[in-house]
């Protein structure tokens, strides 16, 4: 493609040259930006709804379960332990229901929301120049910063839309102590508004410097993973490494306590620079490059990348590193954490033991087993939806070109979620068992909670077999339709009582179809049945892969 450029008159022909002046470079932003809301309204609605409805619930569901002030000191107590520090921080005011909501979901919404919109960013922008769409836009009258400027707008509109949505949730839910006004839920709206648009930043400039979307969004993921590494250390040493990161300035704006707001001056201070930054690159950088070119590859490549299976772990090698460190961590705190957690237990019996299914420390430890099924699920079901991502990015076509046949790739491929999610519950599964082993002297829970997490394998698999299925006979609709099962589920998991389900379609679904391990006697039969039917939903969708036509982007 050739640029046009635009020189003052009379100046030096071997001077570097101007691309344009900033009204051309802005030129068609408008129809960009409604380019944008149309390819990705769906994407932003369901990250609205989900963010802001999931701070809302939690906020419910705690006003009901920490409803006297010993509940809420109890809460306080637990939270103010170190792997509960690390984890989320500690809020201003722990013993109050907006410092106990905050605890549990601040950090979380802050955090996903950040994540999304780096993937969002990369994109609109990197993923688009892969593809060619932005070549292909650009053959039209289109400004060289028109369709950055419109994502930036759009996914910056979503990150204030969160904030107002949690500052509502928080307001109407009560979390503002009686005579302070709503002047705390406020700081914490912004305060999720402010960490979004750091993300915003970090996605923008990732997208310049890396040459590949999956390379954007590793360097994107890396650089909000260190930030909330720094806060994790500043948290549990002096708070020096909290004000390192921008994580931590969203976090010290203290809603409830201090309630600060010169900290949101950090944050988008902060991501007006990244956003210059960005802008400089991409005026100076070839459409395609990135600063950071591709590294060549090896001369030779080892003979199991001929293989489906070997190219995949190749190609997924990232995510399986990260799921694993991931759920090692969870077992980690979940194994903490469970003396602590059973005095709260006894405290709040009634709600809580709804939850888990019965009280002590089994209802417990088979509630924290069913967070490491839930978070390997994601694991399973990100390797099982790279079978559509492969498809459309062209990736499957070169390998489909020889004696390989289809079936034999998607299977090889299947193996990653087969094999990979039983290590994962039987390795956070016995690490859960190891931590509360050490903490009460036995052994032997190392064996059982492991065996306890493996009993969720068959569960898992179901939900693979649906996004199978998903890809044969629906590969446009697949990824979206996959992920919004996954979100209905875990919110069916977490609040099926609440939203008063029949029993029997609640012991349809495959995590409540489990007996609740170690807490219920183990029962063969409903583990074959799921085994079953992931096998059969997993058959169909791999034939209909056969007998259909590939459908690339």
């Amino acid at each position: 493609m050739t640029a046009t450029v635009v020189r003052p008159a009379g100046a030096d022909p071997s001077a570097p040259s101007i691309r344009a002046d900033a009204t051309q470079t802005l030129t068609g932003t408008r129809t960009m930006i409604r380019l944008v809301v149309r390819r990705h309204r769906v994407r932003l609605a369901v990250w609205w709804v989900v963010l802001v409805g999931m701070f809302a619930y939690v906020g419910a569901y705690y006003r009901d379960v920490l409803g006297t002030q010993a509940a809420l000191d109890d809460f306080a107590a637990l939270s103010d332990t170190p792997s509960i520090k690390a984890l989320t921080g500690l809020a201003a005011a722990p013993a109050t229901l907006g410092g106990a909501v905050w605890t549990k979901i601040w950090m979380t919404t802050a955090l996903a929301l950040a994540f999304g919109v780096v993937f969002l960013v990369t994109r609109n922008g990197r993923a688009d120049e892969e593809l060619g769409r932005t070549e292909l836009l650009r053959s039209r009258p289109l400004g060289l910063h028109a369709a950055s400027l419109a994502s930036w707008l759009v996914t910056g509109a979503l990150c204030v839309a969160v904030g107002v949505g949690v500052t509502v949730a928080s307001a109407t839910g009560g979390l503002d102590p009686a005579g302070t006004g709503i002047t705390g839920s406020l700081v914490l709206g912004a305060s999720v508004t402010g960490v979004g648009l750091v993300g915003l930043g970090v996605g923008a400039l990732a997208g310049q410097v890396a040459s590949t979307s999956r390379g954007a969004n590793a360097l994107g993921s890396a650089v909000l993973g260190v930030l909330y590494v720094l806060r994790m250390i500043g948290d549990l040493g002096d708070g020096t490494l909290t004000w390192v990161s921008p994580i931590g300035w969203g976090q010290q704006m203290q809603p409830w306590g201090a309630d600060r707001w010169w900290p949101l001056g950090l944050l988008l201070a902060l991501t007006g620079l990244l956003l210059a930054a960005a802008v400089r690159l991409e005026a100076r950088r070839d459409l395609g490059s990135g600063l950071l070119p591709d590294r060549p590859g090896p001369a030779d490549a080892p003979a199991r990348y001929g293989r489906p299976l070997g190219l995949a772990l190749r190609l997924q090698r990232g995510p399986i590193i990260g799921w694993a460190i991931t759920v090692l961590l969870a077992a980690l705190l979940f194994g903490s954490v469970v003396d602590s957690m059973t005095d709260l237990l006894d405290d709040t019996a009634a709600p809580i033991a709804a939850l888990a299914g019965g009280t002590g420390v089994d209802a417990l430890l088979s509630l924290l087993v069913v967070m490491i099924a839930l978070i390997t699920t994601v694991f399973a079901l990100q390797s099982a939806v790279s079978l559509r991502a492969d498809e459309a990015s062209g990736t499957v076509e070169p390998q489909l070109a020889g004696a390989l046949s289809r079936t034999r790739w998607a299977l090889e491929r299947l193996l990653i979620p087969a094999a990979g999610t039983a290590v994962l519950l039987a390795v956070g599964g016995a690490t859960m068992g190891a931590g509360y082993g050490s903490s009460t002297g036995d052994t032997g829970q190392t064996l059982r909670l492991a065996g306890a997490a493996l009993a969720y394998w068959p569960a898992v698999m179901v939900l693979v077999g649906v996004a199978v299925a998903l890809f044969g006979w629906v590969p446009r609709l697949a990824v979206p339709l996959t992920w919004g099962v996954l979100a209905g589920l875990w919110f069916v998991v977490m609040i099926g009582d609440a939203l008063h389900l029949p029993a029997w379609l609640l012991d349809l679904l495959p995590f409540s179809a489990t007996p609740a391990q170690p807490l219920e006697p183990l029962r063969w039969a409903p583990l074959v049945v799921m085994t079953l039917v992931a096998a059969g939903l997993i058959g169909a969708g791999v034939a209909r892969f056969r007998a259909r036509d590939v459908q690339p982007a």
